[in-house]
């Protein structure tokens, strides 16, 4: 019995994996190099490699706030420059 959302039969080749779970990537007829850059892809996209190497010592909770403060802060510049760059490409 498989489920609907089997590795397998998910479209575009896509890996199955959960915010806690283990990452799975299937080879499929595209081969084991296409696979590894897809799995590269997924950990480089999910975040994986950053978070281990931020888990690798231990972070003060001062620091883990001024951390989460300053990512705040750059989200919030990158999306009003992504918000102005929108605006002068639409007056064009």
């Amino acid at each position: 019995m498989t489920q609907d959302n089997a590795p397998e039969e998910r479209a575009g080749g896509m890996p199955s994996r959960s915010r806690y779970g283990p990452l799975e990537v299937v080879v499929g007829e595209r081969g084991v190099e296409a696979a590894i850059r897809l799995f590269k892809r997924v950990v480089l996209r999910d975040g994986i490699l950053q978070t281990l190497k931020r888990r690798s010592h231990y972070e003060k909770p001062g620091e883990r706030r001024r951390r989460k403060e300053r990512e705040a802060t750059r989200r919030r510049r990158k999306q009003e420059r992504r918000a102005l760059a929108r605006e002068h490409g639409m007056e064009r």
